[in-house]
Formats: C-alpha cells, structure tokens, sequence
C-alpha cells in the first residue's frame, strides 16, 4: 500500500482542527508590509490581518523554497511514498507554479500537483475529497482524476463590500470593467473555469449582492443534493445566513463555514462572503 500525504498552500482555508486531523501540511504564503512580514497561519491569523489594513494594504507574496521543501521532507520522514499538492489557482497567484517546479526537482517521493482552478472554500473541499478518496483507493490517478471530476461540477463566488482591496493586490481580473462604479458596485465575483475572476451579477450595496449571491446558487442547484463550503472574513453571521437560505433551495448533505484566510483577507479585506458547491 502506498502512504499518501496531502500538500497544499495556505490559502485553502483549513481550520487547524482538520490540519491536525489528518496531517495536512500546509506551506505558507507571505504578507508583507513595508516594515515587516508575515507567513500566513503561522505568526498571524485571519482575525489579525483586518486591523492592520487598515493602516497598510500590504503585498501577499509566494511561498519561500525552504518553506515548500519542508513541506516534502516531513512527507518523506513519515514514509510516505507519494504526495498529492492541491495548490491556489495558477490563474490567481504564482504558488502553483513554483511548487510544480520545486517539486519536479525534489528526490525521494513522488510528488502529484493538482491545480485547483479556485482557492478558499472551494480549494477546502477538494482538499477534503482527496481525504474522503484514500477511503476506497490508493491509486493517486483515480484520487485526482476524482478531484477534476468535482472541480468541473462546482460553483465558487463571492462577493466584497469594497474592490479597493482586490484592486491593489491586482487580482480582479475580467471583475476590471466595474472598476468606474467602485464607490458603490457590489458584484458577486465567480471563479471560472479558467481560475480566474470574472463577474458573475452586478449590484449596489453589499447586503444586495449577498442575496444575487443567494440567487445564483438557487438558479444553479435548486432542489439539488449538494456539497456546500462556506467562507467569510470577520462576520460569521454572513455565513450562517447564506447556508439558511441555500437550505430553503437545496438539499445540503454536508456544510463547511471557515474564515478566510490571512493571505486572502489582504484580498478582500473585512467584508466577504463567500461559498463553493458542487452536485452530489
């Protein structure tokens, strides 16, 4: 039997609970400012990062070598003989690409990377598919060919209470052309099939964006049996209120509400909700 160990990147949203659980290893992606850094999940938290934007909307940056050599040689230590990396979007940040290529150069353990097309949430729940896959199998290719089997099937977006933050950190993407109605825009952001952002619905006001939010999901899923994973920056409340409607629609067999991550919270800054689902 093979022994698998699961890699991923920082911006996938674990709580430290799963992390622990099932022995994830995590390689942080950085924040810095202009008189100091940080490795996300390791010297700040989610809750930590909104009072500093305040001040500074600082970089994110990639992950350091020595941080996703690691990553392989705690993998290697505890004899696994394969690793599956389930990394960020290479459409969105850099991260996928660099662990792709430290990873073709690192001996001693067969290293699988699977590019999620997304993050956040919806990178959570195909981090959980792979767990739930070593259940049944320990065939790495039918484990990630499962994955690109749920990533085709799911719907991630979000929506912001202000764009400055995605704006600066330069990930909008096709969202580029509400640029001229910052003030007020409200859009529900998709990630699509490309990883990238685009819009999905155009609002003003946040509390309208969350229910054209509500409504795309309802359009897309309505009576379906689903998989839902929920995100959301400093107000949970938010959270808890998309998963009660969508359960109005649906038929959610499991549920997962985290915050965001610290990375990603420089991204969207305090205000965000977001959610992935896929059909079961």
């Amino acid at each position: 039997m093979k022994k698998i160990a699961i890699i991923t990147d920082s911006a996938g949203d674990l709580s430290k609970e799963i992390i622990k659980k099932y022995n994830i290893k995590v390689i942080p992606l950085r924040i810095c400012f202009s008189d100091k850094e940080y490795l996300d999940g390791v010297n700040i938290s989610s809750s930590e990062i909104y009072p500093l934007i305040e001040k500074e909307i600082p970089k994110s940056s990639l992950p350091y070598r020595h941080d996703i050599i690691d990553a392989f040689d705690r993998a290697k230590s505890e004899g696994c003989t394969d690793a599956i990396y389930i990394g960020i979007s290479s459409g969105l940040s850099g991260t996928f690409n660099l662990i792709r290529v430290v990873a073709s150069e690192y001996e001693g353990l067969n290293i699988h990377c699977f590019d999620t097309k997304t993050l956040s949430c919806a990178q959570n729940m195909l981090i959980m598919a792979a767990i739930a896959a070593f259940k049944t199998t320990d065939n790495v290719q039918e484990i990630i060919n499962k994955l690109k089997e749920i990533r085709k099937k799911m719907t991630a977006m979000f929506c912001v209470r202000d764009l400055t933050y995605l704006i600066k950190g330069g990930r909008i993407g096709k969202v580029a052309g509400t640029v001229g109605n910052l003030l007020k825009l409200c859009p529900v952001i998709k990630v699509n099939d490309d990883g990238i952002y685009e819009t999905a619905s155009k609002t003003i006001g946040f509390n309208r964006a969350i229910l054209s939010l509500i409504n795309e999901i309802k359009t897309r899923f309505n009576n379906a049996e689903v998989a839902i994973s929920l995100t959301y920056s400093s107000n949970k409340a938010i959270a808890e209120k998309i998963k009660s409607e969508i359960k109005k629609y649906c038929k959610v067999k499991s549920c997962e509400i985290n915050p965001v991550t610290a990375v990603l919270g420089v991204h969207t800054g305090p205000d965000m909700a977001g959610i992935a689902v896929y059909k079961i």
